[in-house]
């Protein structure tokens, strides 16, 4: 578990940046966690905290019981070990073989070299390139070198794999196949992952939780499914409100009627509840858009609608799909 206890980073200079301020946040172990929010949000200050790459000015940072943020320059190079990172630029060494960067954190730590080989074909098989040891990264693609980048951060092997961005640099299908490989790390070795991104989608393919920041202030966290559907900050309905106006094209017109946004989880997204609706209580919808996705591996359903009929149809219509658990938001009335 990682905890992260009132902690704040400012950066000064002639235009000094409060890039955290007050950060309370609870990590659970084993959880692919997420950290969202626009450009200059404090997200990678939040992660490079979480490893002492950035010291807070104030706070506390715990992981796995072991207050961090006290610990001496021996102590916290012991700690690091337990954390692997992964970069949105790779980093790798451009000298080295895929053998070689993989190998490099093995060898600073004195493994024999046996040993080392033995781990770096385990990770190269792991992340799919058994046949790229001995390439270099200016013969790999994005993806691939990426995949170098994550096979290097899990040599030593750590408890917690930190990944700032890791796929802001490559292509929808390559992005796709990197959230696998984490999920499948995940999965397989109980590793606990936390992720920066800036996208929504990324937050949606594979995280359990999430944090929203905003000009270095957390304004919610909790359950991916929680936050998506229930959106307690603006910070977060603004994201929400992006991420579906890219991805589901939402119309820009005012509607002539009630204007919700209608949200349905797991089962309730394969139900007619809509038709149901419409013959029990007489009133008229227009889809304006509507999409079956999948948020960890469940469906998610999605609609907005203009809802027409009386005061008295449209109040029972409402009360209808909430008693049927489904999320209304009224976004126009």
């Amino acid at each position: 578990m990682i905890q992260l206890k009132n902690v704040s980073k400012t950066f000064p200079g002639k235009n000094e940046v409060h890039a955290l301020t007050g950060i309370n946040l609870t990590i659970p172990a084993g959880q692919i966690y997420g950290i969202i929010g626009q450009s200059g949000a404090g997200k990678s200050t939040l992660l490079r905290c979480i490893n002492m790459l950035e010291r807070p000015d104030a706070g506390e940072v715990w992981v796995a019981g072991t207050p961090i943020t006290s610990l001496g320059p021996r102590e916290l190079r012991a700690a690091r070990r337990q954390m692997g990172m992964v970069f949105q630029q790779f980093n790798l060494l451009n000298s080295r073989t895929v053998f070689g960067n993989i190998a490099f954190p093995l060898e600073l730590n004195g493994m024999p070299k046996k040993d080392i080989r033995k781990r770096v074909e385990e990770l190269a098989e792991l992340v799919g390139l058994s046949d790229k040891l001995e390439a270099f990264p200016r013969q790999l693609s994005g993806g691939q070198k990426q995949r170098v980048g994550i096979a290097r951060a899990l040599a030593t092997q750590p408890a917690v794999l930190l990944c700032d961005e890791p796929t802001s640099a490559l292509d929808p299908e390559t992005t796709a196949a990197v959230l696998r490989l984490l999920q499948t790390i995940n999965e397989r070795l109980g590793l606990t992952i936390v992720l920066v991104t800036h996208e929504m989608a990324v937050i949606q393919e594979i995280c359990h939780s999430v944090a929203v920041l905003e000009e270095g202030r957390l304004q919610e966290a909790g359950p991916v499914t929680e936050v998506f559907t229930r959106p307690q900050s603006q910070a977060t309905q603004r994201l929400l409100q992006g991420f579906l106006a890219a991805r589901f094209s939402l119309p820009q017109r005012q509607p002539d009627g009630t204007f919700l946004r209608l949200t349905f989880l797991q089962e309730r997204a394969n139900q007619p509840l809509i038709s149901r609706m419409i013959r029990q209580h007489e009133v008229e919808v227009n889809i304006l858009f509507g999409r079956i996705d999948q948020m960890q591996g469940s469906p998610f359903g999605m609609l907005l609608v203009e809802l027409r009929g009386s005061p008295e149809q449209t109040a029972a219509a409402l009360r209808f799909l909430q008693e049927n658990e489904v999320e209304v938001e009224v976004l126009h009335q």
